[in-house]
């Protein structure tokens, strides 16, 4: 990861977050991209400095989003440019969508608003439990958990053989 190795000029930084706000336009009680840490805390961490390793976002080394930076900073309606980034350049439009909404559902913030607004039961990645903890324990005694009569069993994939359908009476649609 790129982390602490550089950082945006306040204009490209101002570009950024112009940008993703137009992006990921909020909604309920969502907070705008560029009132969390999305830029310093996803995307300086993942744009490596050119040269410096894998770039995880195709295009976007630090030279890479610089110069995507500058050419968005041309247009004084951000959402015109990113139409014609989007039109001109798809793959970089693609990269940035992709950190924007990799970032952006990332943070504390945001998790927090879906949880509000959407699934009081989302805690965000990881989700090694899944869902357990809104979900009642398995109870033993519960007949909808455990049937007295036990149904179906394991096959072992081997054992799987083809049955054949033309013995089975055809069913007429709509008699």
């Amino acid at each position: 990861m790129a982390e602490g190795a550089w950082a945006l000029t306040e204009g490209e930084r101002r570009t950024l977050g112009t940008a993703l706000d137009a992006l990921l336009p909020p909604g309920g009680s969502f907070p705008l991209p560029s009132a969390t840490d999305l830029i310093d805390g996803f995307i300086l961490r993942r744009v490596p400095l050119a040269g410096a390793g894998p770039v995880p976002y195709p295009g976007f080394d630090a030279d890479g989003l610089r110069a995507t930076l500058a050419e968005l900073a041309q247009d004084a309606d951000p959402v015109a440019g990113l139409e014609r980034l989007e039109r001109e350049r798809p793959a970089t439009f693609a990269g940035l969508w992709r950190l924007a909404v990799y970032g952006y559902y990332s943070r504390a913030e945001t998790i927090a608003a879906i949880a509000r607004d959407h699934a009081p039961a989302y805690h965000g990645a990881p989700l090694p439990l899944g869902y357990a903890h809104a979900i009642a324990p398995w109870d033993p005694d519960d007949p909808l958990q455990r049937p007295s009569v036990p149904r179906g069993s394991y096959q072992p994939t081997e054992t799987i053989r083809r049955i054949d359908l033309r013995a089975l009476p055809r069913e007429e649609v709509g008699e």
